[in-house]
């Protein structure tokens, strides 16, 4: 169900204003017509929230800018800069104004990470770059001027005033801890038969060829504790994670991982332990809930936030958090409309109940911030707009159409940068309820 802003009518958000009749207008000749009207315009009236005091539905959201783009996308950094990443080129926005910062030459650019004065632009799959050439996977900026600091040749995971550097494709894996002020080598990882970083506890865990777990400090490398371990079978290729104050070691074979073959030990003596209420990984899947995965991704569960226990298995699929809880996404096209490869939703997971909630079925998801789904679109293709609806913890309210077309946007308070299927980027206001 949406809330109207004047916050008067109650609809389902699945149920759009219908478009006006190409038909011309001609005189009324009979009364059940009048009265065939009349009843047709009342029933316009509730969809549309439209009232006698309020001709039309307000319009919460309006055009800002518009920021030139050859088929670009957006990211947010920070409430102090907006990056929009082009096939040949990363474009920097000062969301005050939206005036162009600084723009740097680089293809293939997909996000962004500030870290004090610098900006650390990473780069995307470079599967079509010349085998001869070796692309430079981040590079990292002066935050003013965009010009160059320092590039790496490696993938890099930015860990505040550290990052860790490693070849993607290594079967060895080879691992440097860097300064991320100026890019150096402040340390290397020795041999490890599969690592994971602990932002949690400042940590890099690994597992040495001897079956030794090791901890060591992220930012020294100094050993914190280290106990040999029993590996998992089989123990061809390893896979390390981080549970709930454990650490898990799952075995995987030549033909992929095997079920059931995940070791779990005490983050705080390496004892073993058992492997209720340990995850993979976990997402915040809202209303304090928490959605767990299995290493084989075949499966997602709501999880208790405080134990991990298994509060309701969701169903197959993908899933998303949002402020309202857990939705499913489906494949299914709007309508049989093109998919435009954004998600689809199917209902939203009542978590007390089990039952799916399909008042927002066939809505795509435009907008995510903080992990957590927060901006829907409905298509009307013929009228070439978007119908926008914003997730909150009560509801979903439904803020107007804009004349676009719209692939994803970007949320920075409260205003909206977002991708146009015909490659534009236009900048979006939603306006506060003066309710």
């Amino acid at each position: 169900m949406v809330r109207e802003p004047d916050g008067g009518t109650v609809i389902d958000l699945g149920v759009l204003p219908a478009d006006e009749s190409d038909e011309p207008a001609g005189p009324v000749v009979a009364t059940g017509r009048v009265r065939l009207l009349a009843a047709v315009l009342a029933v316009a009236a509730v969809l549309t929230g439209v009232t006698a005091a309020d001709p039309f539905p307000r319009q919460r959201v309006s055009t800002l800018a518009f920021l030139p783009s050859s088929t670009g996308s957006t990211w947010v950094v920070d409430d102090a800069l907006v990056m929009v990443f082009e096939n040949q080129r990363a474009v920097a926005y000062d969301p005050r104004d939206w005036h162009e910062l600084w723009s740097v030459q680089e293809s293939a650019l997909v996000h962004a990470v500030a870290y004090e004065d610098l900006v650390v632009l990473f780069r995307g799959d470079a599967m079509n770059e010349p085998a001869e050439e070796k692309p430079e996977w981040a590079l990292a900026v002066d935050r003013a001027t965009g010009q160059r600091r320092w590039s790496s040749e490696r993938q890099v995971e930015v860990r505040g005033d550290v990052m860790v550097a490693y070849e993607p494709a290594a079967v060895v894996p080879d691992i440097e801890v860097r300064d991320t002020r100026t890019g150096g080598v402040r340390w290397r990882v020795p041999a490890a038969l599969s690592w994971t970083v602990d932002s949690r506890r400042s940590a890099l865990w690994r597992i040495a060829p001897d079956r030794e777990l090791v901890e060591h400090d992220l930012r020294t490398g100094a050993v914190r504790r280290a106990a040999r371990v029993r590996l998992p079978e089989p123990s061809r290729y390893l896979n390390l994670m981080l549970g709930r104050d454990a650490v898990g070691l799952t075995g995987i074979g030549d033909g992929g991982w095997v079920r059931g073959t995940t070791l779990w030990y005490s983050a705080t003596d390496l004892t073993a332990v058992s492997a209720a209420g340990q995850w993979a990984w976990e997402q915040d899947c809202g209303r304090g809930l928490r959605c767990a995965h299995t290493f084989d991704g075949e499966q997602v569960f709501l999880v208790d936030p405080a134990t991990g226990g298994v509060l309701r298995t969701l169903p197959a699929g993908q899933t998303a958090g949002s402020p309202l809880g857990p939705l499913v996404l489906g494949q299914d096209g709007q309508d049989g409309q093109t998919e435009f490869s954004v998600p689809t939703v199917s209902g939203v997971l009542d978590p007390q109940t089990g039952q799916l909630r399909t008042g927002l079925k066939g809505w795509r998801v435009l907008g995510v911030d903080d992990d957590l789904v927060r901006m829907l679109g409905y298509y009307d293709l013929p009228n070439r707009r978007t119908y926008l609806a914003e997730l909150t913890e009560r509801e979903a309210v439904r803020l107007g159409a804009v004349p676009y077309l719209l692939r994803e946007c970007t949320l920075t308070g409260r205003t909206l940068v977002c991708a146009t299927m015909a490659g534009e980027i236009v900048v979006l206001r939603v306006d506060e309820d003066q309710r």
